[in-house]
């Protein structure tokens, strides 16, 4: 599947001593944002294998192709400085057209301790039994006939041990977005596939809110690159705003998704523009993005200041309002592309309210939806109807 004569890297190098040579007063960049670094062979997997490794639905609905995987690494941007990150792209053989599907993971704990590195998309090399993402999203589209690319996320793969950006969906979109732009480029110089910049996205909790997100960012800012032609998200905290007042107004009781919940907080105050000292947040020492998962308590009353609550919660505190309403994607825009949302009406996770909210934003903006609701349905019970349901309503787009 990949041409001859691919030499990145020793392009990069004669970048780099060009420029090593120019004033600083120039700003030519040696490998701009979205272009390929390095192109990995991860392996092969027959249609039968791909069934073998499909555990949350019988492969054998939507396995109909053969597949190749690569890992890519590209140039992206970390809050605003270069920074290389890595995706898996999965090629289907026997298609002459790219049906480019970026999916985007849900919620990871990025320790290597905890086996993140087992999750990040770009390390899948056929295993049967690592990354449930890539086996089941990833390949069950790949073999339906989609070109999937699924990035790892800055903070994870080759980045593990940076901040991730949790639940931030503008800083996660900057990467997110140059991979895509990777996966494009290794389509057009290293496949014979037809491309027309035609894009599907779909993504799985904080993937899901990601997938939406990028709906709207690329519509917004990279419609010459890309035409999103449909969208599918499951269970995702669309309406981030209400997600996030509803979990810090619950003082005196166990929010189960504490830890989680405090990682947002951290990354939102990091990656936006607030960016405040952390011991005006919280009630027990914050240094990073670990120290704000481990919380000392599932009250939210005894993790964040009272008066960051207090202030957050009667809305006086404008300038952090201002980021979370930036931050929830459920109405506000006109989505061109039709968006398909899913989620189980018992979800302990991701309340039930944010698809119902984006489906009723959506409309009332004019947009094509259609909506999955899957009755005494959990945060994880439904990937096998979200991946069956997704296929039929793609393939109907193509």
């Amino acid at each position: 599947m990949l041409k001859q004569g691919i030499k990145v890297a020793f392009i990069a190098f004669l970048l780099w001593t060009f420029t090593s040579s120019c004033s600083l007063e120039e700003t030519f960049s040696p490998i701009e944002r979205g272009v390929i670094v390095e192109i990995i062979e991860r392996g092969s997997l027959s249609t039968d294998e791909i069934i073998s490794r499909m555990n949350e639905m019988d492969g054998s609905e939507v396995a109909q192709y053969d597949v190749e995987f690569y890992s890519l690494t590209y140039r992206t941007q970390y809050m605003g400085n270069p920074i290389d990150s890595r995706g898996l792209i999965i090629i289907p053989q026997g298609v002459e057209t790219a049906n480019l599907l970026m999916y985007t993971h849900g919620t990871e704990l990025p320790s290597e301790i905890l086996g993140a590195r087992d999750v990040s998309p770009s390390n899948y090399s056929g295993e049967m039994d690592k990354n449930r993402d890539v086996r089941n999203m990833g390949l069950g589209w790949a073999s339906a006939g989609y070109v999937v690319f699924m990035p790892d996320y800055i903070g994870y793969g080759i980045t593990i041990g940076t901040d991730h950006p949790y639940m931030y969906m503008e800083e996660m979109f900057v990467s997110n977005v140059d991979g895509l732009l990777a996966a494009k480029e290794f389509i057009l110089d290293n496949t014979e596939l037809n491309y027309d910049n035609r894009l599907f996205l779909a993504g799985w909790s904080q993937g899901g809110a990601a997938s939406l997100s990028t709906h709207r960012f690329i519509q917004e800012q990279y419609s010459s690159e890309f035409e999103v032609v449909g969208s599918s998200h499951l269970a995702g905290p669309h309406n981030f705003e209400r997600f996030h007042n509803d979990k810090m107004s619950r003082a005196g009781e166990e929010v189960l998704i504490m830890p989680i919940f405090s990682w947002a907080v951290y990354s939102i105050n990091k990656f936006s523009e607030l960016r405040r000292p952390t011991d005006q947040l919280y009630n027990y020492p914050v240094y990073d993005q670990m120290s704000s998962i481990l919380t000392p308590s599932s009250d939210p009353e005894k993790v964040f200041k009272p008066h960051f609550r207090t202030n957050v919660l009667n809305g006086n505190d404008t300038a952090y309002e201002t980021v979370l309403k930036r931050n929830s994607n459920h109405e506000g825009w006109l989505p061109v592309g039709k968006v398909i949302l899913h989620h189980g009406d018992d979800d302990q996770i991701v309340p039930y309210y944010n698809s119902t909210d984006a489906r009723d934003g959506i409309q009332s903006a004019g947009g094509d939806v259609t909506f999955y609701s899957y009755p005494g349905g959990g945060h994880t019970s439904e990937l096998g109807n979200f991946i069956i349901n997704t296929t039929i309503e793609f393939n109907s787009l193509r």
